[in-house]
């Protein structure tokens, strides 16, 4: 059988990106959804600054949830399924179980805590590795 393996699909960082933004974009829009009626009763820039410390734990849990849950049923967020891309174990191609997904999601919310220092390793590695991907051991290739 001639079956490629995922190393030989690896789907190109513009996609990731694209997904990226997508999913943010996302996530973002459930966060105010929730705390809307909070939101337009802030009037200055300190309550504005003080609010989205005090609630930013709320976008966090959003991300894990959401990635973590879609990335395990089928290896694609809505911004992965637009793209045309998932998420895959690296030895053969399998989807994350929950535990990977989980941990992929966890590692993935404190890359972006820290200004995004996880993401770059995919922009320099052959396998488009970011740090979430090494960690659960998995790949992002086109569908």
């Amino acid at each position: 059988m001639n079956e490629i393996t995922p190393l030989e699909n690896l789907a190109p960082n513009s996609k990731r990106v694209w997904s990226f933004t997508i999913d943010s974009i996302l996530a973002n829009l459930i966060y105010i959804t929730i705390v809307y009626d909070q939101i337009i009763l802030l009037k200055t820039p300190e309550e504005i600054i003080n609010f989205a410390k005090e609630t930013s734990w709320i976008l966090a849990l959003i991300n894990i949830l959401y990635h973590t849950f879609f990335t395990w049923q089928n290896g694609k967020t809505l911004g992965k399924h637009i793209m045309k891309i998932k998420v895959v174990m690296i030895e053969d191609g399998a989807l994350l179980s929950f535990s990977a997904s989980l941990l992929r999601a966890l590692v993935r919310v404190v890359d972006e805590a820290l200004f995004y220092i996880g993401f770059l390793p995919a922009f320099f590695s052959p396998t488009r590795q970011t740090l979430h991907d090494r960690v659960s051991r998995s790949v992002v290739v086109n569908v």
